[in-house]
């Protein structure tokens, strides 16, 4: 592993933030199991508190790119939040790895409704009972509101006809510090990215309720944002760096090296030890239930179909009033650049930009440069649509 006392950033080495969720691991593991060195690249990674953080390091180039969340890469370039910053994104990192969890004492409320809380829908619908009994609001954790978590929660409200207001209050928390928020009562219902659905779970704090697969199967989670400026002068690099971590999003599918997985990511410069009760041999560290994989069935492809839809959804559920203009959809997300570092990597690709969302619930085919190409199901939690 890296000896972070001795080793200084390089003048021209690419510097790349992450937040510490297990889908950080593709620019983590590039690093520590050499990707990035087999392509020629030198990389700095910087580890950021929150995603307010990290958007606003980017902004101003203490960034040229990070680890983003689906709709930040759209947020940034739109301005939402921050002032705008032109990025692209080339490659989404990873697929799935939400779950909204419930503190132990809202559970046992929710259990005693008589609903099936297995089910999502059925679970929002036991919240609404308790919320219309409750005198006092429910608190909903969100880690930003430009994210995948924010938006998949709002549908697996809308599921029950709820929407956030007095009786169910937002309250945005970082990712490292959702638990203690869970476990001191600053939030009721905490809706965040692994490892901390798996840990609140694990230290007996809260019950998954529902996962972000469950609302949307396989949406794109974590993108690579590259400042746009960095990406025209460093074509070259930019290749390598997607090449480098397609590569490691492949092998970290690979169950055979959970072990080292897990060895890397309790670093105290990743995630740390907190992390550790989650197995030691690794394959506890992904909860079955969250379904989060990294490369399998086309999940690096940036589908511009997913582009637009995030773009809807946050259209109807964020500051709608922001987002009168259409942004230049394929000048963020980048399906022909994907397939060209694909190609030199010897992979196949789906041959079109855009696919029919929501309309699949199993695995699929599509048509690739060279073949049929899998592509994984995208189906939608019962009563969401396109509003």
């Amino acid at each position: 592993m890296t000896d972070w006392m001795k080793v200084t950033e390089a003048d021209d080495s690419i510097r790349l933030g992450f937040i510490p969720l297990l889908d950080a691991a593709p620019l983590i593991l590039a690093q520590e199991a050499g990707f990035f060195a087999e392509e020629g690249l030198e990389v700095s990674l910087h580890r950021q508190p929150s995603w307010s953080s990290l958007r606003d390091r980017v902004g101003v180039g203490m960034l040229d790119g990070a680890q983003m969340l689906g709709p930040m890469a759209l947020a940034i370039n739109m301005g939402l939040g921050a002032p705008p910053c032109p990025v692209i994104s080339p490659m989404v990192l990873s697929r799935n790895g939400n779950a909204i969890t419930a503190r132990r004492a809202l559970y046992e409320q929710l259990a005693a409704t008589g609903f099936d809380l297995s089910d999502p829908s059925e679970a929002a619908h036991a919240l609404a009972r308790v919320a219309a009994a409750s005198h006092e609001p429910i608190r909903l954790g969100i880690v930003y509101a430009w994210s995948t978590h924010y938006l998949q929660l709002l549908d697996w409200l809308a599921s029950a006809g709820l929407s956030p207001g007095p009786g169910l209050e937002l309250v945005t928390v970082p990712p490292p510090e959702m638990m203690t928020a869970l476990a001191y009562g600053s939030v009721d219902l905490a809706c965040v990215g692994e490892p901390w659905n798996s840990l609140m779970e694990y230290h007996g704090l809260g019950q998954i309720l529902a996962t972000g697969c469950q609302v949307w199967q396989n949406a794109p989670e974590k993108v690579l944002g590259i400042r746009r400026d960095w990406g025209q002068a460093n074509p070259e690099k930019l290749r390598a760096l997607m090449r480098a971590l397609i590569r490691c999003c492949r092998w970290l599918d690979d169950p055979v090296n959970c072990d080292l997985v897990h060895r890397i990511l309790v670093h105290p410069h990743y995630l740390g030890s907190s992390i550790e009760p989650l197995g030691d041999q690794g394959e506890c560290l992904f909860h079955p239930r969250v379904q989060q994989h990294f490369f399998r069935q086309s999940a690096n492809f940036p589908w511009l179909s997913q582009a637009e839809w995030l773009l809807s959804r946050m259209r109807l559920r964020n500051q709608g009033d922001q987002l009168l203009e259409t942004p230049d959809l394929d000048s963020i997300f980048r399906p022909d650049l994907y397939r060209e570092v694909a190609e030199s990597l010897g992979l196949d690709a789906p041959v079109m930009d855009y696919k029919d969302e929501g309309e699949h619930r199993q695995p699929f085919v599509v048509e690739g440069v060279r073949g049929e190409v899998e592509v994984a199901s995208d189906a939608l939690i019962a009563s969401v649509g396109r509003d």
